[in-house]
C-alpha cells in the first residue's frame, strides 16, 4: 500500500461556556464552493470530504474519491494543501492513500479516518473495507504527505455479530491528552444502522470500546475539547439527504444535542477548526454534488436545551381552570445558570419570550408555582410550551399542569410531564406510538406537538382502532419553535379505544408529541408519552 495522510489538530478553545438562545449560526464564505464539483473522468469525480487541520499556517484537507460508475475503482485518499482554507491546492500524487493488494483487510474502499501532528510527526487512524467490513488503520508520516503503514493493521476491527458496529467501525476523530486517547468513531451494524461509538486507548493502537453508542443516531463525528467541555459536529440522515447537527458533553460519553438541529441543512461530512486568532470556528463541509464548501461560526452555543411541550394559565372544558407548576432540581456538584422560554401555541416562536438568567446552586431545587404568571407575569388565558437552557446538562425539571374541581371542591386534578431532551425527540425516519386513546362520554383525548427547530415542521398523524385499522390521517404544520393541540381527535369516531402514530415525513425536523386522556366529569387529565 501506498500512502499520504489526513489531518486533525486537538485544538483548546478558551472561550468560556455561555448561556445564549441564538442557535449556532454558520455564515458561508462568498468564496463557495472553496473546491468546486470533480469533473467527469477525474480520479476523484465522486470525492467525499473526510479531515481537515492546521499544521504552522498551512491546511491540509484530506477526502476520498472515486472515478465513479459501476465496477470503477473503488474510493482511495486524496490531499491538499491551502494557506488560507479557501484557495486550495491539490497534491500532484494523489491519491496519496491506495488499496491494499487483493485479499488485503482495506482492498476495497479507503476512507478519510482522523489525523494528528505531533512532535513525532503525521499520525493517521483511515478505514478500510475488503467488500464487507470496515476497518480502521494507522499510518505515520514524517510530511503528512508520504505515509508508511503499521504492520499491525487494523488496529480497530468491528464488534460481535449483533453490535452496533458489527459491519463498520471507523475513528473518525482522536484526541491525545496527557498521554491517554479519546476516539469516536463512525458504527454500522448489517442493516446500515449508523451510529457513533466512543473508544479509549493507552497508545493509540489497542483501544477500549465503550459498550453502547455514544449517539444513537449519527455518522463522521468531528469533536473539539476547550478544556472543559466536547463539541461534536456530525452528519444525520442518510448518504444523499443528510444535514449537519451538533452536540456538546462534559466527558465526551454523555451528549446532549443541540435543541435548534441542525446548524447546516443538507450537507454532510464535517471538518471543524478552530482559528484561535481570530476567534472563530471554521468548517468545511461536503454537498452532493462532491464539491466542498467553507463556513465560519463566532458562536457555538453550549447550552443544554429542554421542553416542557405543555404548559397553561387557562380556562379549560366542563368549568375546568388549568395553571402549571415548574419544579427545577440541580443534580451537579456546582451552581447551574439557566433561563425559561415562554413559547405560546399556535405562534412563530423564533424569538420567543425569555426570562432573567437565574442561578441554582449545587444540590438545590426551586418550585415556580404558576409559572407564567410568576415568571412571565401572563394573564388568563395563555396556552403553550416551556423551553428550558442551562449551563449543564443535570439540571432537572419536571412540571405539574392542574386544575381544581369546577364546582370548587378542595383538592386538585392533575398531570406531571418531565422537561424533554433533545434525544427525545422525534426525528425524520421515526414513527412514535401514543397509547390510550378514548373517546366516549366518560373520556376525551387531545394530542399535543411541539416544534424542537427554528424552522416549519411537517408533523402527519394517523388514528387507529383497537383492531388496528387505519380511521384517519391529520397533518399538522407548526412555525419554527411552534405547538399545537388537537383537542378529542376522536371524536368523529366515538365510541372507541385506539392509538395515534406520529411522525415526521421531511428530513431536519424534530418534534415532540404526547397524549392526554381527561375526565369529561372532572377534566382529570392523564399524561400519555409517545413510544
Amino acid at each position: 500500500m501506498s500512502i499520504k495522510t489526513s489531518v486533525a489538530v486537538v485544538l483548546v478553545l478558551l472561550a468560556a461556556p455561555i448561556l445564549a438562545m441564538a442557535q449556532t449560526v454558520w455564515v458561508d464564505d462568498p468564496s463557495n464552493p472553496v473546491i468546486p464539483a470533480p469533473g467527469p473522468g477525474d480520479w476523484d469525480a465522486e470525492r467525499y470530504l473526510g479531515a481537515v487541520i492546521e499544521v504552522d499556517g498551512t491546511y491540509h484537507m484530506y477526502f476520498s474519491g472515486r472515478t465513479g460508475g459501476p465496477g470503477v475503482q473503488n474510493y482511495e485518499i486524496g490531499h491538499a494543501t491551502s494557506s488560507d482554507g479557501v484557495t486550495w491546492e491539490m497534491d500532484p500524487a494523489n491519491p496519496v492513500m491506495t488499496l491494499g493488494d487483493p485479499g488485503e483487510w482495506d482492498d476495497g474502499t479507503l476512507w478519510v479516518g482522523s489525523v494528528i501532528q505531533d512532535e513525532s510527526g503525521f499520525r493517521m487512524w483511515y478505514g478500510g473495507n475488503d467488500g464487507q467490513f470496515c476497518r480502521t488503520g494507522y499510518a505515520t508520516s514524517p510530511d503528512g504527505s508520504l505515509w508508511t503503514e503499521y504492520p499491525g493493521n487494523p488496529v480497530m476491527d468491528v464488534g460481535p455479530a449483533g453490535s452496533f458496529d458489527a459491519q463498520w467501525a471507523l475513528l473518525d476523530t482522536v484526541i491525545v491528552q496527557d498521554g491517554h486517547y479519546q476516539a469516536w468513531y463512525w458504527a454500522a451494524d448489517p442493516s446500515s444502522r449508523w451510529s457513533i461509538g466512543y473508544a479509549e486507548s493507552d497508545d493509540g493502537l489497542s483501544w477500549t470500546k465503550h459498550p453502547v453508542p455514544v449517539i444513537n443516531s449519527g455518522w463522521a463525528p468531528e469533536v473539539l475539547f476547550d478544556g472543559q467541555l466536547f463539541s461534536m459536529w456530525y452528519s444525520v440522515g442518510g448518504p444523499s439527504a443528510a444535514d449537519i447537527s451538533y452536540a456538546v458533553s462534559p466527558d465526551g460519553v454523555e451528549w446532549t444535542p443541540y435543541l435548534e438541529n441542525p446548524v447546516i441543512a443538507a450537507a454532510a461530512l464535517p471538518a471543524v477548526v478552530y482559528d484561535s486568532e481570530d476567534g472563530i470556528f471554521v468548517m468545511w463541509y461536503g454537498v452532493f454534488d462532491f464539491s466542498i464548501r467553507r463556513a465560519t461560526s463566532d458562536c457555538c452555543s453550549t447550552i443544554f436545551s429542554s421542553f416542557v411541550p405543555a404548559a397553561a394559565y387557562a380556562a379549560g372544558a366542563q368549568g375546568s381552570f388549568f395553571r402549571t407548576d415548574l419544579d427545577l432540581s440541580n443534580a451537579s456538584g456546582s451552581a447551574v445558570q439557566y433561563e425559561l422560554w415562554w413559547l405560546p401555541r399556535g405562534q412563530d416562536n423564533s424569538e420567543p419570550i425569555v426570562s432573567d438568567t437565574f442561578s441554582l446552586g449545587a444540590g438545590m431545587s426551586v418550585r415556580y408555582a404558576n409559572v407564567l404568571a410568576e415568571v412571565f407575569g401572563l394573564e388568563p388565558d395563555a396556552l403553550g410550551a416551556l423551553g428550558i437552557s442551562s449551563s449543564s446538562p443535570h439540571l432537572l425539571a419536571m412540571s405539574r399542569t392542574y386544575n381544581r374541581p369546577g364546582d370548587g371542591a378542595p383538592g386538585t386534578y392533575g398531570q406531571s410531564m418531565p422537561a424533554i431532551a433533545p434525544d427525545e425527540l422525534i426525528r425524520y425516519g421515526e414513527r412514535r406510538r401514543i397509547l390510550f386513546a378514548t373517546e366516549d362520554e366518560e373520556m376525551r383525548t387531545n394530542v399535543g406537538c411541539q416544534n424542537a427547530t427554528p424552522a416549519t415542521a411537517i408533523i402527519d398523524l394517523e388514528l387507529f382502532s383497537a383492531e388496528g385499522t387505519s380511521l384517519a390521517t391529520q397533518r399538522m404544520t407548526l412555525p419554527p419553535l411552534g405547538n399545537d393541540q388537537i383537542n378529542r381527535i376522536f371524536q368523529g369516531f366515538a365510541p372507541i379505544n385506539g392509538y395515534v402514530e406520529v411522525w415526521t415525513p421531511r428530513a431536519g425536523d424534530a418534534f415532540y408529541c404526547y397524549g392526554s386522556v381527561l375526565d369529561n366529569t372532572t377534566s382529570d387529565p392523564t399524561t400519555i408519552p409517545p413510544m
